[in-house]
């Protein structure tokens, strides 16, 4: 498994950077991480106060504060996430930030940014991404978060499960974030997302196009369903409106997902269906 642990964290509060370059390095059980603070590896920030928030098989990820950000003083919105790789996983956290880059030039919502990519300066064959944003007060779980903004959050899934579709794009092992008390969603570890064939999907894109529709439907508590199912037929609604459309295969994927449609979802897809065979 090349992906970092992204158990979510609250982040501390962050002391005041120190004036001095000082060096810190963290003995985990796949390797060991040295790091400069500040770290100045990423032309566009200086970033200070690296505090660990998870690792494993991809890598180590590290919430850090730029002391050259708008406001740096006191907003934690400007936090940046920095994950270095294992040389044995260096190629998938590439892949990951060249397939967030891809996400954001696409507008897809809800997921997190790649800022930049750099060689990791004690090793060159690992390399290191800064991300963001760093959530706080986040879990994993719709059943988790404050019940009046769990339908926001439902509605943030299947917004980004459609942008991700109309990209392109699929992912398993589909791991987000949530914050408690807005609702807020934010798709993070994109190590397995893979670009589908054009014009028509592989049959391994699909299969990995069918995981990832089951992992999506799963996020989605029962109780919550008939959000789901509205949100996904104004977001395909307004996606159709826009003149643009997923492939034949994809719709047909779709069309199979019984506890997401409604009638109104349904006689959709199958006009979509129809009017391309």
């Amino acid at each position: 498994d090349a992906r970092a642990a992204t158990t979510p964290y609250e982040i501390r509060p962050i002391a005041t950077p120190l004036a001095e370059t000082q060096l810190k390095t963290w003995q985990l059980s796949n390797g060991s991480v040295e790091l400069s603070n500040p770290l100045t590896s990423f032309s566009q920030y200086k970033l200070t106060n690296p505090i660990l928030l998870g690792a494993g098989g991809g890598g180590a990820v590290f919430a850090t504060h730029p002391m050259n950000a708008p406001n740096a003083n006191n907003n934690n919105n400007n936090n940046v996430a920095v994950k270095i790789s294992w040389t044995r996983s260096a190629s998938s956290v590439k892949h990951e930030c060249q397939v967030l880059q891809e996400l954001e030039a696409k507008h897809t919502r809800n997921v997190e940014r790649c800022l930049g990519m750099e060689a990791y300066p004690p090793n060159s064959k690992r390399v290191m991404i800064a991300l963001q944003p760093v959530v706080e007060n986040a879990v994993s779980r719709v059943d988790k978060i404050n019940p009046d903004v769990q339908p926001l959050a439902v509605q943030g899934i299947i917004e980004t499960f459609l942008d991700m579709l109309h990209a392109n794009v699929v992912t398993t092992d589909v791991q987000t974030l949530m914050e408690k008390d807005t609702g807020k969603v934010l798709f993070i570890d994109m190590t397995e997302a893979q670009a589908m064939s054009t014009p028509t999907p592989s049959y391994l894109d699909l299969a990995l196009a069918s995981s990832f529709i089951s992992e999506i439907i799963a996020l989605i508590p029962t109780s919550l369903m008939e959000v789901a199912s509205k949100t996904f037929v104004d977001e395909l609604s307004a996606l159709h409106s826009s003149g643009e459309y997923l492939s034949l295969p994809i719709y047909e994927l779709l069309r199979e997902q019984e506890v997401l449609l409604n009638s109104k979802s349904s006689e959709m897809i199958d006009a979509v269906i129809a009017s391309m065979q």
